[in-house]
């Protein structure tokens, strides 16, 4: 299945697959403009899983927090759902026998939106131009600047 006969194709078993796996398949393709609808697929895949592990809630919730498929990107029925199974399995791993289990839920949950939402993913069309203004240099040109410095905090975080 894909959005065009260019496009990035979705695996078909993708359903089966781990939130972990289904994240970094939306990772690689984010970027893709000929990946629109297996861009939605995998997010919509990754929302309608209600977490286990505190791990697996960040993944859903990055879902409502990502500035290219975001709530920020506008709201739709893919966030709505990330949003009732995100609450699903905070509720679950909150009346388990682990009390801590919560509690870790919140802490991975805070160090991932502090990480992904202190940096966008893409310069917004002021930030290119506050570049522009500022060095003298193309739009392109701090477009790149901007992807390089992206991927090398992107490095050092990891």
């Amino acid at each position: 299945m894909t959005d065009s006969d260019d496009a990035t194709p979705l695996p078909e078993a993708h359903r089966a697959t781990t939130l972990p796996t289904l994240s970094a398949q939306l990772a690689a393709i984010l970027s893709d403009p000929d990946a629109s609808d297996v861009r939605w697929d995998l997010a919509d895949a990754i929302a309608a899983t209600v977490p286990t592990t505190p791990e697996e809630a960040v993944v859903v919730v990055s879902i409502l927090t990502n500035p290219d498929i975001g709530l920020e990107a506008g709201q739709t029925e893919t966030h709505l759902t990330a949003a009732r199974s995100l609450e699903a399995g905070l509720r679950a791993m909150a009346t388990a026998p682990n009390p801590d289990a919560f509690g870790a839920a919140i802490s991975a949950f805070d160090q991932a939106a502090e990480r992904v939402l202190a940096l966008p993913l893409e310069p917004t069309p002021a930030m290119v131009d506050a570049a522009v203004a500022a060095t003298g240099c193309t739009a392109a040109k701090a477009r790149a600047g901007f992807a390089a410095m992206v991927e090398a905090y992107r490095r050092e975080a990891a």
